[in-house]
């Protein structure tokens, strides 16, 4: 195969053959590169030296690492806002004391007890695997912090599981809520006291 077998086109157009460049009877032809590949090729050389300046000398380009600072800087400023509007939850007496009492967290925290409790503290807080609610008595500690603790890690030794992976942190304090609405109900067929009795 050579250019000699290619018909001439309309402006005398030849592939011209490179002399010694034939393998296994294919012949390699010395064309011209499109054009818009030629010019796309200059300029990336010519925008090179543009881009190096740029970067290391005047530095109105940034660099990675300089993207990467402000992008930290904007998330952080993300993060105060959201943290200043949505307030931690702490777990301490002050918060867990302020959902006591109140309607809607006991009647949110009945509905998770419902949910996921009453099958082992029984419909009423009276036991039946887990221990009776209702009374006085205690295992874990009797404060709102130490049921806090006790319902988020669980007692797997007793077949407790930690309930901190599905429960927020207020929908644990509305459980300790209702808890508390729930003692000295004496509710039928209570279970045994267990623990210690706190007065």
């Amino acid at each position: 195969m050579d250019a000699a077998n290619f018909p001439d086109s309309s402006d005398d157009r030849r592939d011209v053959t490179i002399e010694g460049h034939s393998y296994d009877g294919i012949q390699e032809f010395d064309n011209p590169m499109p054009a818009w590949w030629v010019w796309l090729f200059v300029a990336c050389i010519a925008f090179a030296p543009i881009y190096v300046l740029g970067v290391h000398v005047f530095g109105y380009i940034n660099t990675y690492e300089g993207d990467l600072i402000e992008s930290e800087k904007d998330l952080q400023v993300i993060k105060d806002t959201y943290a200043a509007a949505h307030p931690a939850f702490v777990a301490d007496p002050t918060t867990l004391t302020s959902y006591l009492g109140k309607p809607e967290a006991i009647a949110a925290g009945g509905i998770l007890f419902a949910q996921q409790c009453k099958s082992c503290h029984g419909e009423q807080g009276q036991g039946i695997i887990g221990p009776n609610l209702t009374d006085k008595y205690w295992l874990h500690g009797e404060s709102d912090v130490d049921l806090f603790n006790t319902i988020s890690k669980g007692v797997l030794e007793k077949g407790m599981p930690p309930w901190e992976a599905m429960f927020s942190p207020e929908q644990r304090a509305q459980l300790i809520a209702f808890i508390r609405s729930i003692e000295g109900t004496n509710p039928p067929n209570a279970k045994a006291p267990q623990g210690k009795l706190y007065e």
